[in-house]
C-alpha cells in the first residue's frame, strides 16, 4: 500500500481477508524462494557480512530441519533455542516449524533460576544453545536435572566435551527436507514467553496462522520493503513477524548482533534500512543532520510519545505510523500511511486485518463511543492459551474476548486510543490516574534516561504517585532536581495527576525481555542513588516511599 492508494480501510481488511495464507511458515518460504531466490533474505550489520539469499536461507532450513529429525525431532516436539542473532536462529525456527515441532525462544542472557523456568515450564525435550551459555546450564543442573545434558547440542566456536555440535550436523546432512508429517495452519509453533512484568512469565501457544496473518496483514497496509530493521534479539517477537513481512514481499532483514541506542541512526544511514521501528529513546535523542541522510519508507512505532510524534517525522522526513499488538493477539491495529492528520494524536490506530476490537465494561459489555473501559481482542490466529495454566487463561478472556489489561477508548472515526494498563492505574482521591500517561511527560525531559511510576498507599487519598527517575550520565539530583522535574509536570499535567514523590535510582530491576519489572521496583528491588523527596513538604524522607 501507498500514500494516495484508493483503496478504503474496509476494502483493504476485505480484501486481504480473502486472500489464502500459505498453508503454513514452512509455505510462506516456498513462496518467498519460488520468486525472490536470488534476492537477499539476512544481511549482517555491525560488521557487515555477506548476505545470505531466500535460496541459501532455504538450504540452511533444509538442513536444521534434517538435523532435528536426526535427533528424534518430530511434530509435537518441543525444542528450546538459546542463540545469538545469527542466521542460525531464524533457521531453527523455520526448521522446526516445517517438521510441525515447536520452538521455546531463551534468552541466552537467562540465569541458572530463569532457565530452568523456560525449560521446565515450556517442557523442553531438547535444547539448541550457544557453547558460551553451556556454563548457564551446568549450573543449573546442579541443582537438579531439567533436560538430561546428552540433549544438548552447541552453537559457535566453543568446543564442549561430550556434546554434539550444530555446525557438525548441519555439514552431514542435505540441503534438500521433504515433510514426513503435514503441519496445518493452527499447528502449534512457538511457545513465546510473555515479559513477566507483573509475575512469573507465561508461554503464549502460537500458531502458524498466528505469524502468517501478521506479516500478510504488515505486507499489505505498509510499503514495499527492501531493507528491515531488525535489532532485537530472536527470543523476542520482533525478528519472527519482521521474517514474514520480508518473506510476503522479498526484502531482507538487517541483522546486528545487538540492539544499539547509540548507532540506530548510523545504521539507518549506513546499511539503507528503508523501514525502521521507532522507541522514545531513540526519539529522545537530540536532533542530528544524520536523520535526513535516510532511505526510509516509513518509520513503525509502538506507543510513541504523541509530544515526540510530529518531531520524529520532522527530523527524518519520513512517516511515522503507531501500531498496537500484543503476544497474545499479535498485531490489531495500526494507522493508516495515507493518516497525517493522526500524527501526534495519540492514537494506536483502526481496527486491523483478521481481528476485531471492542471497548468493554468490567462485565465484558460493549461501550459507546468516548467512553474508556477494557479493550477487548477477538479474532482467528489469536493464541491458543497460556501454556499448561488454563485457569489463567479462562481469566483471560469475556467468551471470546481476549481481554488486553489495556484502557482505552474508541473515537467516532473508529480509531482507538490506549490510556493506560489497568493495574497500572493510581486511584488518588476517587481520581484514576494512568502511570503511563505520567511516564510519557516525564520521558519528554532530556536529563532524563529512563522513569517508571507507580502508586504509593496513602490514608487520606488512598494513594498518591510518586516517579522513580534514572538520569542521563552527567546529571543528578543537585542538576536535575526534584523540584525541576515537578515544574515540568505541572506544565503538562493536571493538578491531581502531578506526582508527589520523587526518588531518583541508578537501575531498574528488568524482566527477561529487559522491560521495567514494576512489582519488584515497589517491593523495594532497584539501585537508589538518593531518598525520596515528598514535594508537599519539600523534605527528603528517609527510607523509600511504597
Amino acid at each position: 500500500m501507498s500514500i494516495g492508494s484508493k483503496e478504503t480501510p474496509a476494502e483493504i481488511q476485505a480484501r486481504i481477508e480473502a486472500e489464502p495464507l500459505p498453508d503454513n511458515l514452512g509455505a510462506l518460504l516456498d513462496f518467498a524462494v519460488e520468486r525472490y531466490a536470488k534476492r537477499p533474505a539476512w544481511i549482517d550489520v555491525d560488521p557487515e557480512g555477506a548476505a545470505l539469499t531466500y535460496q541459501q536461507l532455504n538450504e540452511l532450513v533444509a538442513r536444521s530441519a534434517n538435523a532435528f529429525a536426526a535427533l528424534g525431532v518430530r511434530k509435537g516436539t518441543h525444542v528450546g533455542v538459546m542463540l545469538p542473532n545469527v542466521p542460525e536462529s531464524l533457521a531453527a525456527w523455520l526448521a522446526l516449524a516445517r517438521l510441525g515441532a515447536c520452538l521455546i525462544p531463551i534468552n541466552p542472557g537467562f540465569t541458572p533460576a530463569e532457565l530452568r523456568y523456560g525449560l521446565t515450564d515450556g517442557d523442553a525435550e531438547w535444547l539448541l544453545l550457544d557453547g558460551e551459555c553451556v556454563a548457564t546450564f551446568d549450573e543449573m543442573h546442579e541443582s537438579g536435572p531439567v533436560i538430561d545434558r546428552s540433549r544438548l547440542v552447541t552453537y559457535g566456536d566453543r568446543s564442549v566435551d561430550g556434546l554434539s555440535r550444530w555446525s557438525e550436523m548441519l555439514a552431514a546432512v542435505a540441503p534438500v527436507f521433504t515433510p514426513n508429517e503435514p503441519v496445518g495452519l493452527d499447528d502449534i509453533v512457538n511457545i513465546q514467553y510473555t515479559s513477566g512484568s507483573t509475575g512469573m512469565p507465561k508461554g503464549c501457544l502460537l500458531s502458524h496462522r498466528y505469524w502468517l496473518q501478521c506479516g500478510k496483514m504488515l505486507s499489505e497496509v505498509w510499503p514495499k520493503f527492501d531493507r528491515i530493521q531488525c535489532d532485537l534479539p530472536f527470543y523476542y517477537l520482533g525478528p519472527f513477524w519482521r521474517f514474514c513481512v520480508a518473506a510476503f514481499q522479498g526484502g531482507a532483514l538487517c541483522v546486528p548482533p545487538n540492539y544499539s541506542l547509540s548507532r540506530f541512526r548510523q545504521r539507518v544511514r549506513d546499511y539503507k534500512y528503508d523501514m525502521a521501528w521507532m522507541t522514545d529513546p531513540v526519539a529522545m535523542q537530540p536532533p542530528d543532520p544524520i536523520e535526513k541522510d535516510n532511505c526510509l519508507k516509513m518509520i513503525a512505532t509502538f506507543g510513541l510519545s504523541k509530544t515526540l510524534h510530529r518531531s520524529v517525522e520532522e527530523r527524518f522526513g519520513v512517516p511515522a505510523r503507531d501500531t498496537f499488538g500484543m503476544t497474545e493477539v499479535g498485531f490489531t491495529a495500526y494507522v493508516p500511511l495515507d493518516a497525517s492528520d493522526m500524527v501526534g494524536s495519540g492514537s494506536c490506530g483502526i481496527v486491523a486485518p483478521f481481528r476485531e476490537m471492542m471497548v468493554a465494561t468490567p462485565e465484558g459489555e460493549p461501550l459507546p463511543y468516548g467512553q474508556t473501559g477494557e479493550l477487548c481482542i477477538r479474532g482467528h490466529g489469536i493464541f491458543k492459551g497460556y501454556y499448561k495454566k488454563p485457569e489463567v487463561t479462562a481469566a483471560a478472556f469475556h467468551q471470546n474476548w481476549f481481554r488486553s489489561g489495556d484502557l482505552a477508548y474508541q473515537d467516532e472515526r473508529g480509531y482507538f486510543y490506549i490510556v493506560g494498563r489497568i493495574k497500572d492505574m493510581v486511584r488518588r482521591s476517587g481520581e484514576n490516574i494512568s502511570v503511563t500517561e505520567v511516564e510519557s511527560v516525564l520521558s519528554t525531559l532530556p536529563s532524563i534516561m529512563e522513569v517508571a511510576v507507580h502508586g504509593v498507599k496513602d490514608e487520606m487519598r488512598g494513594e498518591e504517585v510518586k516517579a522513580c527517575v534514572i538520569l542521563r550520565e552527567g546529571q543528578s539530583p543537585q542538576t536535575m532536581s526534584p523540584e525541576t522535574i515537578i515544574a515540568h509536570c505541572r506544565q503538562h499535567l493536571a493538578r491531581f495527576k502531578v506526582p508527589r514523590y520523587v526518588q531518583f535510582y541508578s537501575a531498574f530491576p528488568k524482566t527477561g525481555s529487559s522491560k521495567i519489572a514494576k512489582k519488584r521496583l515497589v517491593d523495594g528491588e532497584g539501585v537508589t542513588v538518593s531518598e525520596t523527596f515528598d514535594v508537599s513538604t519539600g523534605n527528603w524522607l528517609a527510607g523509600a516511599a511504597k
